[in-house]
């Protein structure tokens, strides 16, 4: 595999001490994928103050959806010495790489949010959500929105906003897609399949290639895998001239809840699935440090519950998603 032009004691150089040495020198390494992005932020906070509680040094990077940048890094971390490691991948594909060097350097290895595999098809020990049944849980909620709409069937057009080289973002959609058609009378040819690379940026671009393909429908439902490719396509409704009422879409993660409900605006961003992302950081350290301490064995997946955020009671939660 081709590697950075980083050299790795410029990347140990980069690679940040987020808790003072611990007495007994455990550390725990953190690598993310998108460490700018508000889910990031808050995962590798709880996971810092986990090692901080659990008497750790805690180092973590962002590699920014560079592959070769995530080995390196995962290198440089097992050359200083980290007891535990935790990953969010770039790339899923990485995942044999990744397990093997970890376990050729006998260091723990948890994957969080994307679940990833190691050369022989068995999965790492994973701490995040189970993408099909959250998916299953938006759809069940874009049905009931839809009921009380009182929407023609035939006015209404459905978006699957598709990050496809992210296999959990397909299994958010894929749960998606069943619930909503088992609990409504909408049908598989009204679904509208664009692919998007994850972010509101070209999920506004996409969805308003959409609107302007599909002049019969009149509303949209629309999910992604994430909230950014819910909003952004809320966001293209509205600069299209779309009402708010003329659309509903779920999103997932609650990291754009107070970009939506913040100013009290109605749009067509109805809810979210809001996971903190704090308790994945926190439940894969850890896991870590249990296996690391007491050689407790690392459960084979670790879930999280959502909570579902709507402007109603998005009051309840703005002190956790606006500061």
């Amino acid at each position: 595999m081709k590697l950075n032009h980083l050299t790795t004691a410029c990347l140990a150089a980069l690679i940040v001490p987020l808790a003072a040495q611990a007495q007994d020198d455990l550390k725990i390494g953190y690598i993310n994928k998108m460490g700018d992005h508000p889910w990031f932020v808050a995962e590798v906070a709880g996971a810092a103050e986990a090692a901080r509680e659990g008497g750790a040094e805690f180092v973590s990077q962002d590699v920014q959806f560079n592959a070769d940048l995530a080995i390196t890094t995962l290198d440089t971390m097992i050359g200083d010495g980290v007891d535990g490691i935790a990953i969010v991948v770039p790339d899923r594909a990485l995942g044999p790489v990744v397990a093997a060097r970890a376990a050729e350097a006998g260091v723990p290895l948890v994957a969080v949010d994307d679940d990833i595999r190691n050369e022989a098809g068995e999965p790492v020990p994973y701490v995040g959500l189970n993408a099909f049944a959250i998916g299953e849980r938006v759809g069940e909620e874009l049905a009931t929105f839809y009921e009380e709409s009182g929407w023609s069937k035939d006015s209404v057009g459905v978006v699957s906003i598709e990050d496809r080289k992210a296999d959990t973002c397909m299994q958010r959609n894929g749960g998606a897609e069943k619930a909503l058609l088992e609990n409504s009378d909408l049908t598989e040819d009204q679904i509208v399949r664009a692919a998007y690379d994850n972010t509101m940026v070209n999920s506004i671009d996409v969805m308003t290639t959409t609107l302007t393909a599909n002049p019969q429908y009149d509303h949209w439902i629309f999910y992604a895998c994430n909230d950014d490719g819910v909003l952004g396509a809320a966001r293209a409704m509205e600069n299209s001239g779309y009402p708010a009422d003329a659309g509903i879409g779920i999103g997932i993660d609650g990291s754009r809840a107070c970009d939506a409900f913040g100013n009290g605006r109605e749009s067509a961003f109805k809810g979210t699935m809001w996971l903190n992302s704090a308790n994945h950081g926190r439940d894969a350290v850890e896991l870590l440090l249990a296996a690391i301490k007491d050689g407790t064995e690392l459960p084979q997946a670790t879930y999280s519950d959502p909570e579902f955020i709507t402007m109603e009671n998005f009051g309840d939660y703005s002190d956790q998603l606006c500061n």
